[in-house]
């Protein structure tokens, strides 16, 4: 089984690379945003009506230039392929397409990853050629993942559009002095089981014992972090223990505010809440402070006219963070242990894409929520989970919380099968769930055990378990 572990080591200024991850991450947002405005030249100066915009104009020029060139290379490529696969034997030989590209049109206003990297080559783009490539090819990826979503969400706005609250944007450019940035293990190497070596750079980091490490360094991630530098380091490393035989002793976990997990499981014991109060705390703290500082950083100040940050405010960001990390440690490692303890061999996570978007708890329940960083929590605990073997799923949770785990009522998927759904239990007010028979249960131990069933629908075939996990839960609180 493939296992991966991630180090850190943090730079702060005055390191003799600072300066070095400083330029990296700046170019690393500069090819993002340049990426970003070819993508949305081409795209807003096919599909107005009205005559091209200078900078629409220029990026049309540019394509129209450099497309004869691209296209001879592409040729080149394909004639050395074929030859390539005629020095083989006929039954090993492969099928070699020769791929032209064609100038977008207004019947296809779009550009590609491979397009637009073949362009930034041809042209000699000073950005793109300011990292290494695969760097380069990375950050240009991550921008056309973002303009793949727009485009379905944009298909699917056309098609039903009382879905969305307006309609899609298009992806806009990155307001922060850095990107992360990436480099592959061809470009990062460790030297002498001591220093990594980084490319475009003489000097070398000191990674101390992490040069020591039991398995394959896979890549290096520079990220900025609140003034300082943490460069990731990350390992394929053999797995502690085999995946889990599965024996049917299956975990959920449903993530909120109040409650930060609550944990069910289907082998008898107590549901369980790890309190999220203190994090609570921590980000009304915080969201009071960042208000007041970011109303004096930006006094007098158009939307679009910088700066949006300050020291001040990067410090109260990374004193936040570090508070509420230190939190989700200790709240995974609850989790681990109880996996543990109970012999659990899957886990199941409830999880909806977009959630924090599309969340409507009240003004003071949404601030709460969308400030939670849930996804890092998730990373933790499957990280946790899967170095003991525990199969690990992530699944969308719609309709959990109104479904009734004790009535065992169907659970739909929102917006597949979800038309005038009704259910025999509600939520009756804050925390309390009421079945159809008037049993009143916690809501979020509901939420949670429905989560199980929504992955395993026999999860609880002894009715005993049922009783049992909807008993009173137990709670953790977090310090």
């Amino acid at each position: 089984m493939v296992h991966y572990k991630t180090m850190q080591i943090q730079v702060k200024k005055g390191h003799r690379l600072y300066s070095y991850y400083k330029e990296m991450c700046q170019n690393a947002k500069n090819l993002h945003n340049t990426t970003n405005f070819y993508i949305r030249q081409v795209f807003t100066g096919l599909t107005q009506d009205k005559g091209l915009q200078p900078l629409q104009q220029e990026v049309l020029q540019n394509i129209q230039t450099h497309l004869p060139k691209i296209n001879d290379n592409q040729l080149a490529a394909y004639l050395k392929k074929v030859e390539k696969e005629k020095s083989k034997p006929v039954e090993n030989r492969k099928e070699i397409k020769c791929n032209l590209f064609k100038e977008p049109s207004k019947e296809k206003p779009y550009v590609d990853y491979n397009f637009l990297d073949a362009l930034f080559k041809s042209m000699i783009q000073r950005d793109y050629r300011s990292l290494p490539t695969q760097s380069s090819q990375g950050i240009i990826k991550s921008v056309f993942q973002n303009w793949k979503s727009f485009y379905a969400s944009l298909r699917e706005f056309k098609v039903n559009p009382g879905k969305f609250k307006a309609r899609p944007k298009i992806p806009g450019y990155g307001r922060s002095f850095e990107k992360e940035v990436t480099f592959s293990n061809q470009d990062c190497v460790i030297k002498e089981r001591k220093y990594l070596k980084f490319p475009k750079t003489k000097e070398r980091l000191n990674i101390g014992k992490l040069g020591c490490v039991e398995g394959k360094l896979k890549q290096v991630r520079i990220l900025p972090k609140y003034g300082h530098y943490v460069v990731e380091l990350i390992f394929q490393v053999p797995s502690e223990h085999e995946m889990k035989v599965s024996k049917n002793r299956y975990m959920s976990v449903d993530l909120g505010i109040d409650n930060l997990a609550t944990i069910v499981t289907n082998t008898g014991r107590r549901p369980v809440l790890v309190k999220g109060k203190n994090i609570k705390s921590i980000n009304q703290r915080y969201n009071q402070l960042r208000a007041y500082y970011m109303g004096i950083l930006r006094q007098g100040k158009n939307p679009k006219e910088g700066p949006f940050t300050s020291k001040r405010l990067e410090k109260i960001n990374h004193k936040r963070f570090l508070k509420i990390k230190d939190l989700f440690h200790k709240a995974s490692s609850q989790i681990e242990r109880i996996i543990l303890e109970e012999d659990i061999d899957t886990l199941i996570i409830g999880h909806n894409k977009d959630w924090k978007q599309h969340s409507n708890m009240g003004k003071k329940n949404n601030q709460s929520f969308v400030s939670i960083p849930h996804s890092l929590l998730i990373r933790m605990i499957t990280y946790k989970a899967e170095r003991h073997g525990i199969k690990v799923i992530v699944t969308e949770e719609s309709y959990t919380s109104k479904a009734s785990f004790l009535d065992v009522d169907a659970i739909p998927v929102y917006g597949v099968d979800d038309l005038k759904k009704s259910f025999s239990g509600k939520r009756i007010k804050r925390g309390v769930y009421r079945s159809k028979n008037g049993t009143l249960f916690n809501a979020d131990v509901n939420g949670a055990g429905n989560i199980m069933r929504k992955v395993f629908k026999d999860a609880f075939q002894e009715p005993f378990l049922i009783g049992n996990s909807m008993s009173k839960p137990v709670s953790i609180v977090l310090k």
